[in-house]
């Protein structure tokens, strides 16, 4: 009986010292915005990246709907060809930043960035610490970073992607872009 009690007390203390050596693993996410900021595996990922054309918008409809409490992330290569002459810019925009007048659809954010706006709800996005309401554009870029959909009950929204140029019309090239939603 003294040889059971003597090996219990020899696991119990190699356990606990293993535990205390060992460093922690990660911390579950609370929520879906913590998966975002903490790069968990996301529910939803596209499977590859699909064309947003630099000449007008396009219409991302989440496969599995999108509701309050959804965190997503965008990343996004390409080129936006703006004018006739094939002037190229990077869709993570540039300076100066667009002007509140001459019709750009996001004033204050890069120009001929690739921007997005949900069709209902608000979207709160890390890079501008503020949330946009389905009016709002705001930027993606090359990378949106964590942002956060928040609604009412208001009908599933989608998200919708264009550039932000004041003049769609003569533009070519464009955005693949691969949407990440955690839920």
């Amino acid at each position: 009986m003294r040889m059971r009690t003597f090996v219990s007390t020899v696991a119990v203390s190699v356990l606990t010292a293993t535990a205390a050596l060992l460093p922690a693993g990660p911390a579950a996410a609370d929520t879906a915005l913590d998966g975002c900021y903490d790069s968990t595996v996301p529910q939803h990922q596209d499977p590859a990246a699909w064309p947003a054309p630099g000449s007008g918008q396009t219409t991302w409809t989440s496969p599995i709907s999108i509701i309050h409490g959804d965190a997503f992330r965008i990343r996004a290569q390409g080129t936006v060809w703006i004018d006739a002459w094939g002037t190229r810019k990077s869709i993570a925009g540039e300076l100066p930043v667009a002007p509140t007048a001459g019709g750009w659809p996001a004033p204050g954010a890069p120009r001929y960035a690739l921007i997005a706006r949900v069709t209902s709800g608000s979207m709160w996005v890390k890079k501008t610490s503020r949330s946009h309401g389905s009016s709002s554009w705001f930027p993606v870029g090359t990378d949106s970073d964590c942002m956060l959909f928040s609604s009412n009950g208001d009908p599933a929204p989608n998200l919708v992607f264009t550039f932000n140029d004041n003049n769609l019309g003569d533009n070519n090239g464009g955005a693949g872009v691969v949407v990440r939603q955690w839920f």
